[in-house]
């Protein structure tokens, strides 16, 4: 029986070189999968704040599905958890249902879009939000709140205007609107006349992407989430001659919109930066929606404490 012939050293190189090349090859495709679903499909989303207090707690990390609103491609590419980076074009497929009343939705900030929030849609384009004495309706209904929203003893009176309110003069947090949502189709002129909602609509302008400034007497300001809390300021301030959307005068221009929008909120009503403060969410901003809840643990609690830090209860627990 003829001998089995023995590797030489460099037979056994070659070997070890091949063997090596193809688990390099293997890691990095399964790697590139792992990271197209990430962007396409699965979205990993750890709750920040407190705002949807006691739906969502901090230190719940969830599994999102970016599926069903439409698959919204990558854009920005940079160093993840910093500002590093750039914005590139990204594009939409249909999805399979838009976000509705009730839905828990995660969306850009239109603030920052470098950050992520999540919220609860309360109102859609075409509705008419009001609050008063804490109680939501839409279109004149009763919302039928989270069964674990929260509110604060106390009720701001509905005399009194809140500073910050979007948009002005829509009252305060307990006492707001009624206030409608913008649909695509609707119209705005802006006149001397309408001079009051220019900051509404520069907002909504804003947010579907347009680019704002204001040219006076030499000066140029460029209207952005840096100096947005300065925009009531501007409108009051400067003429009509003086702003321009995408380089076009604003004076007597009519405004229409092409976005749906969204009005959300946090379950944790009086401790929540939401569209009461900040506007209206354009659908294109809209990444996905919440599934489940695969880890959670207390911030406050120290790790030596691991087994009481780590929320057993609230792990693999489905959101809605």
């Amino acid at each position: 029986m003829a001998k089995p012939e023995k590797l030489t050293k460099s037979q056994k190189s070659k070997s070890k070189i091949s063997g090596f090349r193809e688990y390099t090859q293997s890691f990095i495709v399964a790697l590139l999968i792992a990271l197209v679903i990430r962007a396409l499909v699965i979205y990993p989303f750890r709750i920040p704040t407190g705002s949807m207090k006691d739906s969502l707690l901090v230190g719940d990390f969830l599994l999102a599905n970016k599926f069903v609103y439409g698959l919204r491609s990558p854009d920005w590419i940079g160093i993840p958890y910093t500002k590093i980076g750039f914005r590139i074009p990204y594009f939409r497929t249909p999805g399979f249902r838009k976000p509705k009343s009730g839905d828990i939705v995660i969306f850009k900030y239109p603030k920052d879009q470098s950050l992520n929030y999540i919220k609860r849609c309360i109102a859609v384009s075409g509705d008419t939000l009001e609050i008063r004495d804490k109680l939501t309706t839409i279109n004149g209904i009763p919302f039928p709140n989270a069964p674990r929203t929260l509110f604060k003893p106390g009720t701001i009176s509905i005399d009194q205007q809140q500073s910050g309110m979007f948009p002005r003069g829509a009252g305060n947090r307990d006492n707001y609107g009624p206030v409608r949502v913008p649909a695509p189709g609707d119209t705005f002129r802006f006149t001397d006349e309408s001079r009051m909602d220019w900051s509404k609509w520069l907002t909504i302008a804003f947010y579907e992407g347009f680019y704002l400034e204001l040219t006076h007497r030499g000066q140029t300001i460029i209207l952005s989430e840096k100096n947005i809390d300065q925009w009531n300021r501007y409108t009051d301030s400067y003429p009509i001659d003086a702003f321009f959307i995408d380089r076009d005068p604003i004076k007597n221009r009519l405004y229409t919109v092409k976005n749906r929008h969204y009005f959300l909120m946090g379950d944790n009503r009086d401790e929540s930066l939401d569209s009461r403060y900040w506007g209206f969410l354009p659908e294109k901003l809209v990444v996905g929606e919440p599934l489940i809840i695969y880890w959670s643990w207390d911030n406050e609690i120290p790790f030596y404490r691991l087994l009481h830090k780590i929320r057993w209860n609230r792990i693999l627990k489905l959101i809605h």
